[in-house]
């Protein structure tokens, strides 16, 4: 298959989260990138295939029980800045969510990741 690229700009308001689609990822291709912050402010995200993806997106309280369950790609814990290297290994489609830690401040936010085979050998 053929390398794909995503490159997209998210920009978050105070207490956001923005959804990117990575679209329709085969087992055995691997996700590599950045996912950064344009000046290195912190921010959270999360890789889930389409299953997790619609129980997140669940309203709040049906999603705080379901939480502790969600089974995810990658994720990341507020850093400003995120190197991604991830094989797939279930087909299907799958989606980034980027959330704003801070409760009063914008976050602009730089994707950049390309879907390959993975390396053989």
């Amino acid at each position: 298959m053929a390398e794909r690229a995503i490159s997209k700009a998210v920009e978050l308001g105070a207490g956001e989260h923005a959804v990117v689609e990575l679209g329709e990822l085969q087992s055995g291709e691997r996700l590599l990138g950045s996912i950064k912050d344009l000046h290195h402010d912190k921010f959270m995200f999360v890789i889930l295939d389409e299953g997790n993806y619609k129980r997140f997106m669940e309203t709040e309280d049906e999603a705080e029980d379901e939480e502790a369950e969600l089974q995810v790609l990658e994720e990341g814990d507020g850093k400003g800045h995120y190197r991604l290297d991830a094989d797939i290994e279930v087909a299907g489609k799958y989606y980034l969510i980027i959330e704003s830690t801070a409760a009063a401040m914008k976050r602009k936010i730089s994707v950049e990741l390309r879907i390959t085979a993975e390396k053989e050998g």
